[in-house]
């Protein structure tokens, strides 16, 4: 499986959308170096503290795996790579373990994509690498591991629903919307109800956020619920 991401890794297709996501994700790091050090007059260790939890977490770095991984999802639908696998004797049931490999290596490589970035923004403030690696909580990069897996699994399940790239609009509206619904009801009504929508219970998993059964169980369901689904479309689909 990871001799076939490698060679996927190679066309030159992944140049253009990999270069898009880098300067985005540059601009956000340095937002995060200029409110740090700028704004907050922060320095040295206190600036690597700031900066490894902003790094690490971060919705925007989800929402834009969810992209990624929402248009590689429709890109092998549409080209018959899936269908290609199953050809060759693949089974489906291989063939959803194989798409949860893609989500754990992607995952994964965001991570390290994101941390780059931060270390080349951090030569210019004086915050280096070691710095930001010392300062890092163990369980903080867990938790933005396992946020970008069921996100990523969420937008795979979008892009079996539908093999389009029009589906990136919705899911980004969605994300928008539920996220100011959910900040309405806090402000307006008091009402933490919001904390239970699918996108806002994930993201609960990063941040210093303490889960009470209540929320664990929720995003214990909608994952169990993502996973079900997902594997229920490869079961069902006809990949052309």
């Amino acid at each position: 499986m990871f001799t076939i991401e490698l060679c996927l890794a190679k066309k030159k297709k992944l140049i253009l959308p990999f270069v898009v996501l880098s300067l985005a994700m540059f601009f956000i790091a340095y937002i995060d170096f200029w409110y740090g050090a700028g704004q907050k007059k922060l320095a040295g260790n206190e600036l690597a503290v700031f900066l490894s939890g902003r790094a690490f977490q971060s919705a925007s770095l989800a929402l834009f795996f969810v992209f990624w991984m929402l248009q590689m999802h429709i890109q092998h639908a549409l080209t018959g790579f899936y269908k290609m696998l199953l050809v060759f004797g693949w089974s489906r049931q291989k063939l959803f373990l194989y798409q949860l490999f893609q989500d754990c290596l992607y995952a994964a490589a965001f991570m390290v994509l994101n941390f780059l970035i931060y270390a080349v923004w951090g030569i210019f403030y004086s915050v280096y690498p070691w710095n930001l690696i010392f300062q890092t909580d163990i369980n903080a990069l867990l938790s933005q591991f396992m946020y970008l897996l069921l996100v990523g699994a969420f937008a795979m399940l979008i892009g079996s629903v539908r093999t389009s790239y029009v589906m990136v609009l919705p899911v980004f509206i969605y994300w928008l919307l539920e996220g100011w619904f959910g900040s309405y009801l806090n402000r307006q009504l008091e009402s933490s109800i919001g904390d239970f929508f699918p996108l806002k219970a994930m993201s609960l998993l990063v941040a210093d956020n303490l889960l009470g059964f209540a929320q664990l169980g929720t995003i214990a369901c909608y994952s169990l619920a993502i996973l079900f689904l997902l594997h229920l479309s490869i079961q069902k689909k006809m990949f052309v």
